[in-house]
């Protein structure tokens, strides 16, 4: 991996000599010319490391080690000067430096004490990953929640968070985040010491599903040379999170839902049911009681994950929190990318708030960090992102008239009127209705009725599909 680093030096030619020989090394590095800029960045991204000069106009390197400790006490602060004294290293590692170094040509011990900062910083995460403590990135606060479809969603996220045993089903389309909310319940709730574990279920060989879930033991199988531990006993104490839980095929459905029911498993080859505490989470895109009907998933096993669902909501639902991503997607993607882009312009932000993004957060982010590789300035620009998006997003959404019915008279043909029929119908047929009626009026145009109803002409096809 590529460690990031922020390099704090006055002087613009010792800067720019340091930052070329540590990029050459393989670091990510940003550079800061004082320390008011330093504690700025500091805010917007999350280096691994920072390398301080101690001698500066303004705030000196102390000043901004004891205001770093505060802010993010975690990170690793290498004290870096050319005029120090016994004096000064005493202060900076009473203030918490992780070490003291003198500037030199050759930057031979600044390049070792990295290195050893570096592995100190891999052994903390191993613990941290062990004991469930590495969930800054899944704090509460970090969750942007500018819409009120957002806040909303969060608020019963809460409720989830403080009871750590209900079973939780996440559902969305592709790209809405399913994955990372599952995290956050996790990580904010009273099992955050303990693994997330997450379960691929698409990606697992059916003839090694029981043995990847429940562990086996020596001598059960071909190949199993020792004992070991499924993920369901890794995630003890902790979560465990199927993902794609609607692409699991039926036979180990079954197998899934003995677990749920008895909370115990059996290891491939073994005697013995060993209890287990965890909370399950799962996530699809797909609509599980649709699949039950349709024979494709076990009733059951659905009504044991529909304890309580949670519907993540697409972007286009909450288009407030779309511009904010952007930018934080943007800073990742300038820091990992080494490219000077710090803003979002005017012009990339109207896109972004026209564009559907039927990918959700996933195509978000993916968008970004194209757009920025492919920026040659410090601002990124409607320009930099691909034809096709350019050419999806207008910059004003034209509007078409609708037809009314062959043969009908009426005074607004803009208004459709549906007749609902109490205890004969069901509000998926009125919506069916609706749909049919628009596209009638839009002349069969799908692009047009999908602009009538709100809706991107993917999910209105993946609507009238999923009704056929």
């Amino acid at each position: 991996m590529a460690w990031h680093l922020l390099l704090l030096e006055d002087e613009a030619s010792v800067r720019e000599a340091f930052a070329l020989r540590l990029r050459d090394q393989g670091y990510v590095v940003q550079t800061a010319g004082s320390g008011e800029e330093a504690l700025g960045l500091l805010r917007s991204f999350e280096p691994d490391v920072l390398v301080a000069d101690l001698v500066m106009p303004n705030l000196s390197g102390l000043d901004v080690l004891a205001r770093v400790k505060q802010m993010s006490p975690g990170l690793p602060v290498i004290v870096l000067t050319a005029r120090g004294t016994v004096k000064d290293a005493v202060e900076a590692m009473r203030l918490g430096a992780f070490d003291f170094v003198a500037k030199s040509i050759d930057m031979d011990d600044l390049l070792h004490t990295l290195r050893r900062a570096t592995e100190f910083l891999t052994l903390q995460r191993q613990v941290q990953l062990h004991s469930g403590q590495d969930a800054a990135r899944y704090a509460l606060d970090r969750v942007i929640a500018r819409s009120p479809v957002t806040k909303n969603f969060l608020a019963h996220l809460q409720e989830l968070i403080k009871n750590d045993r209900v079973t939780v089903l996440l559902q969305g389309e592709t790209g809405t985040g399913k994955q990372y909310m599952g995290r956050v319940i996790h990580y904010n709730s009273a099992r955050a010491g303990k693994l997330c574990v997450e379960v691929d279920c698409p990606s697992i060989p059916r003839d090694l599903f029981e043995s990847e879930l429940f562990g086996h033991e020596k001598g059960a199988f071909t190949g199993a040379t020792g004992r070991r531990c499924g993920l369901l006993e890794l995630a003890e104490g902790g979560t465990i999170f199927f993902d794609e839980i609607g692409d699991l095929p039926l036979p180990l459905q079954a197998k899934l839902l003995r677990v749920l029911e008895e909370r115990t498993i059996r290891r491939v080859g073994g005697a013995v049911n060993i209890p287990i505490d965890v909370r399950v989470m799962a996530a699809t895109n797909r609509n599980l009681k649709e699949a039950v009907a349709k024979g494709e998933f076990r009733e059951d096993l659905y009504f044991r994950l529909n304890v309580v669902t949670l519907v993540v909501p697409p972007l286009r639902e909450r288009r407030e929190d779309i511009i904010p991503l952007a930018e934080q997607f943007l800073t990742r993607s300038a820091l990992a990318l080494t490219k000077p882009v710090r803003t979002l312009g005017a012009s990339a932000q109207t896109l972004l708030r026209e564009y559907q993004l039927p990918g959700n957060v996933r195509e978000l982010s993916n968008l970004i960090e194209r757009a920025v590789l492919f920026c040659g300035g410090t601002t990124l620009e409607a320009s930099n992102f691909p034809g096709d998006v350019q050419q999806a997003a207008p910059t004003s959404v034209p509007t078409f008239p609708l037809a009314p019915p062959s043969g009908v008279q009426t005074a607004d043909p803009s208004q459709v009127h549906i007749s609902f029929q109490v205890g004969a119908q069901t509000l998926a047929d009125l919506e069916d209705r609706i749909i049919e009626e628009v596209l009638a009026r839009s002349g069969g145009n799908k692009t047009m009725a999908a602009k009538h109803l709100g809706v991107t002409r993917w999910m209105l096809d993946r609507r009238r599909k999923s009704r056929a």
